[in-house]
């Protein structure tokens, strides 16, 4: 796959399930090795060293699991980690607290972070992100669990990050209203790369999704897909 992102744009990437978003992400975060070539500033990523990455690159998975009994504060401040040297400032709390207080959940920020629901964890982790403070920001799947009220927020959110770079993975095209681009992946394949514009169409959800929608223009810009024959997709699904 080859695309490239400009600094301050937001990149949405669609895909089904087990498509290789998430390997994408892992990849570009040196998790994983990967063939050819990701360049970052200019720089190949893979040449990077953990520290000089982690100034670069926040990332958010979908889910952590913490063993140890950290408070949500605690965890949200090891965003500073990379730029701290292993020792809380004044300031990195500030900022910690900041960062809750924008989620909305800086009323948590005492408790431990294992007894808290999945959509309040997933916030704790965007906000240690922010903390983090890097020109580019990784999320896979961001909202997955977040009700409707606080997707809604995120997504506000990233959009005033503008002076950040965001790549995000996403299943519902819906939610890709907040993209300058839209990357398509299908088995490891980039399969298109643009606008919103020109990418979000019925064609390009089947031959991603192989389902045959109806798209539905929403009235913030985006776009929905409707299965058109639900009866005929309830079918396939059974056999």
């Amino acid at each position: 796959m080859h695309f490239e992102l400009k600094s301050g744009e937001i990149c949405a990437i669609l895909g089904a399930n087990g498509s290789g978003k998430s390997t994408f992400l892992r990849a570009i975060l040196g998790l994983l090795p990967y063939y050819g070539s990701v360049q970052i500033f200019g720089h190949e990523c893979r040449a990077l060293s953990p520290l000089k990455r982690a100034k670069i690159l926040s990332y958010v998975p979908q889910s952590q699991r913490i063993a140890f009994p950290f408070s949500l504060l605690e965890i949200v401040m090891m965003g500073a980690f990379s730029k701290s040297a292993f020792v809380y400032r004044a300031s990195d709390t500030k900022k910690a607290f900041k960062a809750l207080e924008l989620l909305q959940i800086a009323h948590l920020a005492s408790q431990k972070f294992a007894t808290l629901s999945g959509g309040q964890q997933q916030l704790g982790l965007i906000a240690r992100a922010l903390v983090q403070d890097c020109p580019i920001l990784l999320l896979d799947e961001p909202v997955s669990a977040l009700d409707m009220s606080y997707t809604f927020r995120l997504l506000e959110i990233l959009t005033t990050l503008r002076d950040k770079t965001i790549l995000m993975t996403l299943h519902h095209p819906e939610l890709c209203f907040i993209a300058n681009k839209i990357a398509m992946i299908k088995d490891a394949t980039l399969l298109c790369c643009g606008t919103p514009q020109d990418v979000l169409c019925e064609s390009r959800i089947e031959q991603v999704y192989g389902v045959a929608t109806q798209s539905v223009p929403l009235p913030n810009g985006g776009m929905y897909f409707c299965v058109k024959n639900g009866t005929e997709f309830a079918q396939a699904l059974e056999n």
